[in-house]
C-alpha cells in the first residue's frame, strides 16, 4: 500500500511514541518545539519569541486549513533565505531519526512529560 511521505511520517510517530502521539495538541507541542529550535539556531531571541506569542495569542485564533497553509509558505521562505532546500533537508532527518531506538525517544519524551509539555 502506497503512503504519502505525511502518511509514513505520522505511522513512525505513532509507531515510536504510541498512540498519545496522534493527538492534536501533542503534534502541536512538537511543532512549536522544532519552530523554536528553528528560530533559535536562525538567531531569533528569546525576547523577539516571547513578543511574537503576545501578539499570537491577543487575537482570536484562525483556521487550521488556512494556517497550516501559511505555517509551510513561511517555512518554505525561510528555508530559500538560509540557502537551505527544505524537502531535501527533511529526507535527510527522516533518514537519520528512523535509525534511533526506540528506547532513546522514550526516554525523551518521559523527560518531556515530566516538564508537562508532552501528553
Amino acid at each position: 500500500v502506497f503512503m504519502s511521505r505525511q502518511q509514513e511520517i505520522f505511522v513512525w510517530c505513532v509507531d515510536t511514541f504510541g498512540d498519545g502521539s496522534a493527538l492534536p495538541d501533542e503534534r502541536a507541542m512538537r511543532f512549536i518545539e522544532e519552530a523554536l529550535e528553528l528560530a533559535q539556531a536562525c538567531g531569533l531571541s528569546q525576547e523577539a519569541v516571547a513578543r511574537i506569542t503576545d501578539r499570537v495569542y491577543e487575537r482570536e485564533p484562525g483556521q487550521v486549513f488556512k494556517e497550516f497553509g501559511q505555517a509551510g509558505l513561511t517555512l518554505e521562505a525561510l528555508a530559500q533565505c538560509q540557502d537551505v532546500e527544505l524537502h531535501d533537508a527533511c529526507d535527510v532527518e527522516f533518514a537519520r531519526i528512523i535509525k534511533i531506538p526506540k528506547e532513546e525517544f522514550a526516554e525523551r519524551h518521559a523527560a518531556k512529560v515530566a516538564l508537562g509539555i508532552a501528553n
